[in-house]
């Protein structure tokens, strides 16, 4: 673990015990120990005192294939709750090569500054001529000055005016939600760049081999698995607009007329290449380029599904061009694509409604499917340009200061915008959607038997046993962002928990069994629980916008329902081993083994290694 302080510019390495690797696994789950015992409960999450962990696992830059995903912890500045983030691509498994698992930022630099790791040295290097950079550009300049073998992770400009749902971008991946990017700029950190020269190793390579071989079979016989890698996530546009469930016109309905506009066929047409992560086979990430019209030269590694949604359904928007041209816009400034879509969703239902005016929008005329409005107001988001620097603060705050009732139409969960999955007609999804550690969050919990149809079949509309489904699939999203691994194969038949397991034991020599693994991962879900309580969060946090609750669906496979929450609830606290206020009771934490963590320091043997940093 290497722990970096930028106020004071000491650089400490330490070693993290066996025993924690054992009961957290990595990354999210390591993150979340370290935060809950190292930060001061009601610490300002912009200010020096906040801390910002990158995190990998024991499974990054090994043979596993799937296994790519870096985590960052911090406290959020959008929500106040815990906040956990992923990205696939490269950057995680340079940072193991360069010997890290865990990077704990802190303090503050009293000027722009960017981090070097190169081959064991440790430096700080000045970056005043680095702020108010794209992302792209940071990127570009830095190898250029630092050589191509380098990763980077930075913000873009908006996060440098401490934007609450910014992202940090490596590559064009992005650690989204909730404001990491925030978070990181807040500490006039620019840019983390790293090289490794290290071979990552493992405690039975005999073993963990026998495991991949399994695991790549798997791939390779598995339709699933070769129809996401040509279509991703877009592919599932069509299951969700087809079960009455895509949020279209800020969640006004979840049925999308423009859907085969915007959806994975009409996508691929406008693909150009393949990309990967590190040693992945499955090849699902599509490079996408606008060759034509007004949005023409646009280009993005994407979109996803849910930047589909976002500017697609959310604001009745079916030009696919202009989907990406938005997420390249997002990519470069740093922005995060779910919430950036959501805020101007709702922004136009309350322009239609009556609440904001052409006046307020500065000439802008922000309806529902006009999509160079939506551009031009993602634009002002971005440079914090009138009702742009509004509708920045996130939506809802940006829905306070507004007033006139526009809180009922702001769709956000402990203050983090919803994502792309209509409840009403996904029960179990009403649960994870409340419940969520980091607030409105889909990735915490996917029930995608409710949303995808995935299999064993599931009542989507049924009340009962959607506690434990809801648990179960929270706990296992838990394990897989814990140890990096994709959950995309894991749903599409390419691995399942049992190898988890196995690959989990083989790479550290610590023997789980799949159990043991999903018990892990309940316990690191209590421990967010109990950072998130810390706070002064809990059952009224978990809920859901009124929209949901009592105005029903009003067309599609899904007309007439709303989210029963109070029923649902009590169903999973339930089942979760908490009481009605949603608290861990005494017997479920001495369960976990969690009675005797809080409150004793993290176990790490400290100081091993110090030198201070280099200008």
């Amino acid at each position: 673990m290497l722990r970096v302080d930028l106020t004071t510019q000491d650089v400490s390495e330490d070693a993290i015990e066996k025993e924690i690797i054992a009961q957290f696994l990595g990354g999210r789950g390591l993150g979340a120990k370290i935060l809950y015992e190292e930060l001061t409960p009601g610490t300002n999450p912009l200010g020096p005192q906040n801390k910002l962990l990158f995190l990998t696992s024991p499974l990054l830059g090994t043979e596993a294939p799937s296994c790519v995903k870096y985590c960052v912890v911090t406290k959020s500045p959008l929500s106040g709750t815990i906040l956990m983030s992923l990205a696939g691509g490269f950057f995680g498994c340079e940072l193991r090569r360069a010997g890290y698992d865990v990077l704990i930022i802190e303090g503050k630099s009293e000027r722009p500054v960017y981090l070097l790791l190169d081959k064991g040295e440790v430096q700080i290097g000045k970056a005043e001529y680095l702020w108010g950079m794209p992302t792209d550009e940071t990127q570009h300049y830095l190898k250029e000055r630092l050589g191509e073998g380098v990763r980077i992770a930075c913000v873009g400009p908006t996060a440098e005016r401490l934007v609450p749902f910014t992202s940090i971008i490596s590559d064009k991946r992005a650690v989204g939600r909730g404001g990491a990017g925030a978070v990181m700029a807040s500490k006039n950190l620019k840019a983390i760049v790293v090289r490794g020269k290290k071979e990552v190793g493992v405690a039975d390579s005999k073993g963990l081999h026998k495991t991949v071989s399994a695991i790549r079979k798997k791939y390779r016989e598995s339709d699933r698995i070769k129809r996401f890698g040509k279509y991703c996530t877009p592919r599932v546009l069509d299951f969700v607009n087809e079960r009455g469930i895509f949020p279209t016109r800020n969640y006004q309905s979840g049925v999308f007329e423009g859907a085969n506009r915007i959806n994975a066929e009409a996508h691929q047409k406008l693909v150009v290449r393949k990309l990967t992560c590190y040693k992945c086979p499955v090849v699902c990430s599509n490079l996408a380029v606008v060759r034509e019209g007004p949005y023409r030269g646009a280009v993005t590694e994407g979109p996803e599904y849910q930047t589909l949604w976002s500017f697609g359904g959310q604001c009745g928007n079916d030009c696919l061009e202009a989907i990406i041209a938005a997420d390249e816009i997002c990519d470069k400034f740093g922005v995060d694509t779910i919430s950036a879509g959501n805020i101007i969703g709702f922004a136009m239902e309350c322009y239609e409604r009556g609440i904001i005016t052409r006046g307020d929008t500065g000439g802008i005329d922000l309806r529902f499917g006009n999509h160079q409005a939506m551009i031009q107001m993602l634009r002002n988001i971005a440079v914090g340009e009138g009702l742009g620097e509004v509708l920045a603060k996130g939506v809802r705050r940006a829905a306070e200061i507004i007033g006139k009732d526009a809180e009922r139409y702001a769709m956000q969960v402990k203050g983090l915008e919803m994502a792309g999955y209509d409840p009403r007609g996904a029960k179990g999804m009403g649960i994870s959607f409340a419940t969520s550690p980091r607030g409105g969050c889909h990735e915490r919990g996917l029930v995608t038997r409710e949303t995808f149809g995935s299999l064993p079949p599931i009542d989507r509309f049924s009340l009962e046993g959607k506690g434990k489904v809801v648990m179960e699939v929270q706990d296992e999203m838990t394990v897989l962002d814990s140890l990096g691994i994709c959950v995309f194969p894991l749903h599409n038949g390419g691995m399942d928990i049992f190898d988890v397991a196995d690959l989990f034991s083989s790479a550290t020599g610590i023997k789980l069994d799949s159990d043991q693994v999903m018990k892990a991962g309940e316990r690191i879900w209590n421990v967010e629980r109990m950072f998130n309580l810390r706070e002064g969060f809990g059952r009224k946090d978990d809920t859901l916008p009124e929209r949901f609750l009592k105005e029903p669906m009003p067309e599609g496979p899904s007309k007439g329902h709303v989210v029963e929450l109070n029923q649902l609830l009590a169903d999973y606290y339930s089942e979760r081993g908490w009481d009605k206020e949603g608290k861990p009771v005494p017997g479920k934490l001495e369960e976990l083994g969690l009675q005797g963590l809080f409150g004793r320091s993290f176990a790490y043997s400290k100081n091993l290694v110090r030198q201070g940093g280099r200008k």
